[in-house]
């Protein structure tokens, strides 16, 4: 029974995401080609429009882009409106805040939990509360580039995209390989 309910939550999860993706499209979003947004809740339903997401980009869980700032109205200047500008190959990560009037480059990498509150140059990686420039994507691959020659290779285990079929062996296996740091599939 227990299988039966969790079956019908990502059923019924993946219906609100279609009608919210819907939404955010149907009233002007932009998005490019090859995009992944893996949660469209956090885009600014008030006015999407004033939004555009380029090609290639990968916006993670829980993600929030917002056009607008509220708090203005508190301090009588009504509401802040602003558009937002990501580029090609961006990559989002999870639980950051993307705030209204800004631009992110192309090639750029956000950390998870940033809140992007200027523009980001492109070719860059940023990071924090405020994001800040942390290097730029020629350092952060040669960074990983050098990491995926001494840590574990997770590919020979398993493909990236197929661990939820992983069995318990395997699962074990890649618990004990990365029981010292990270590893790279």
């Amino acid at each position: 029974m227990n299988l039966i309910k969790r079956i019908a939550r990502v059923i019924k999860n993946r219906k609100r995401m279609d009608s919210q993706m819907e939404d955010r499209l149907s009233r002007g979003l932009k998005v490019g080609e090859n995009t992944h947004i893996f949660s469209w809740e956090g885009i600014d339903a008030n006015w999407p429009w004033l939004i555009s997401i380029g090609d290639g980009v990968t916006i993670s869980s829980n993600v929030q882009i917002l056009a607008h700032d509220a708090s203005t109205n508190k301090v009588g200047c009504r509401t802040k409106l602003g558009r937002v500008t990501i580029g090609d190959n961006v990559f989002i990560g999870a639980r950051s805040v993307i705030l209204c009037n800004t631009r992110i480059g192309d090639n750029v990498v956000i950390g998870a939990g940033s809140v992007v509150s200027r523009d980001c140059e492109p070719n860059s990686v940023y990071a924090g509360n405020p994001a800040r420039k942390i290097c730029t994507i020629e350092e952060y691959r040669a960074k990983h580039e050098k990491g995926r020659s001494t840590r574990p290779d997770l590919s020979i285990i398993r493909r990236w995209d197929d661990w939820n079929n992983a069995t318990d062996k395997e699962k074990q296996q890649m618990i004990e390989l990365l029981s010292d740091g990270c590893g790279y599939i």
